[in-house]
């Protein structure tokens, strides 16, 4: 299985979020959605958390596959780590340090699962 990360959606509100979910879900037959969950250092859960909460339930309800939220810790302090070790054509490949970020808390939840 290999992870690749996808262009970032702009926030332009969430009907315009759920239809450009829903088209890239039937466009590459996604099966289930993976959400970082930004969880404070310690564990707990912040305002962070209960904004992902929300959004998992609307996500839920208007896409109606499978989501699962995965602690995304120190996922960017990682991909930071990485990208700075990386080529130019590497970089390009994931576009931001953000889609690293996603790309590792994807396959810390496949390895997991």
């Amino acid at each position: 299985m290999i992870v690749r990360p996808l262009p970032s959606i702009p926030n332009k509100g969430q009907k315009e979020l759920l239809r450009t979910l829903r088209t890239t879900i039937l466009l590459m037959d996604i099966q289930e959605l993976v959400l970082g969950m930004p969880f404070n250092m310690d564990g707990t859960k912040g305002d962070s958390v209960i904004r992902m909460e929300r959004l998992m339930h609307t996500l839920k309800n208007g896409l109606k596959i499978p989501l699962t939220g995965i602690d995304e810790r120190l996922s960017t302090v990682e991909a930071l780590e990485f990208w700075r070790d990386m080529s130019a054509k590497r970089r390009k490949k994931y576009r931001t340090v953000d889609s690293l970020a996603a790309a590792f808390i994807l396959e810390r939840y496949l390895k997991e699962n």
